[in-house]
C-alpha cells in the first residue's frame, strides 16, 4: 500500500498541512516454525512539518508510549485505520482484499486508541543531540501559537518521499550521533529521554534504512 501521512496544524489560527508518502508491504508467512504468521516491510521516512515562523516538527515512523521503549506504529496503525481488526499474523484473504481496495482519507487510528507516532524537534537541527520530544496535544508549549489537530492517511500513487537525508545531513554519517548514558550507568529504557533511545534508523521505515 502506498499512502500519504498528512499532519494538520493550526498556526496562529491558520490551517497548515504537512505530509510524507510511505509504502507498506504485508505478507502472509506460511512456512514459519510456529505455523502461519505475517511479515511487514515499511518504506519511507519521518514527516517534516515546517511551521511558518515557528520552526519544524518531525513525526517519526515509530511511537513512544509513556514509560516504554520505542515501538512500531504504521505497521499496525494502517490496519486499524482502515477497519481491519486482525493482527499482522492473522490477516485473512478478505483483509488483504480490503487493503488493496482501501480508499479515502480517514483519521489515523492505532488499534482504536489515541496513540500517535512520536513527535520530535531540535533546538539546532545541525546538532542531533539537541533533540527533544513534543507531546502532540501540547505542541504550543514549545511552539507558541501552534496547535496540532490530527493525522490522516490517504491512499496515493505518488512517489515515496526521499528528502530527509538532505535536510538532516547527519543522518548520512555512520557514527553514533545521539546522547547515550555513560558507561556503567544502566537506566531502564522507560526512564530515558527519547534522545537516549533513538538511532538514525528510527527516522526511516525498515525497508528504507
Amino acid at each position: 500500500m502506498r499512502y500519504r501521512v498528512i499532519a494538520s496544524f493550526k498556526v496562529d489560527g491558520r490551517r497548515i498541512e504537512a505530509s510524507t508518502v510511505m509504502e507498506i508491504h504485508y505478507a502472509r508467512v506460511t512456512n514459519s516454525l510456529i505455523g502461519v504468521g505475517g511479515a511487514t516491510k515499511l518504506y519511507g521516512e519521518a514527516l517534516i512539518a515546517d511551521l511558518p515562523n515557528k520552526g519544524a516538527l518531525y513525526i517519526l515512523p515509530v511511537e513512544h508510549p509513556p514509560q516504554a521503549s520505542l515501538d512500531t506504529v504504521y505497521e499496525y496503525g494502517i490496519l486499524s485505520t482502515f477497519g481491519i481488526r486482525n493482527s499482522i499474523g492473522g490477516l485473512s484473504d478478505a483483509d488483504f482484499d480490503a487493503l488493496r481496495n482501501a480508499r479515502g482519507r480517514p483519521a489515523f487510528n492505532l488499534r482504536n486508541t489515541s496513540r500517535l507516532p512520536a513527535f520530535v524537534a531540535f533546538s539546532n537541527e545541525k546538532n542531533p543531540k539537541t533533540i527533544f520530544e513534543v507531546a502532540p496535544h501540547r505542541v504550543s508549549e514549545h511552539f507558541p501559537g501552534v496547535r496540532f489537530t490530527r493525522i490522516e492517511i490517504e491512499i496515493t500513487n505518488d512517489p515515496i518521499t526521499n528528502q530527509l537525508r538532505e535536510r538532516l545531513a547527519w543522518l548520512r554519517t555512520q557514527k553514533q550521533v545521539f546522547e547515550r548514558d555513560p558507561r556503567g550507568q544502566h537506566r531502564p529504557e522507560s526512564q530515558r529521554p527519547i534522545g537516549y533511545l533513538l538511532t538514525r534508523a528510527h527516522f526511516f521505515g525498515d525497508g528504507s534504512r
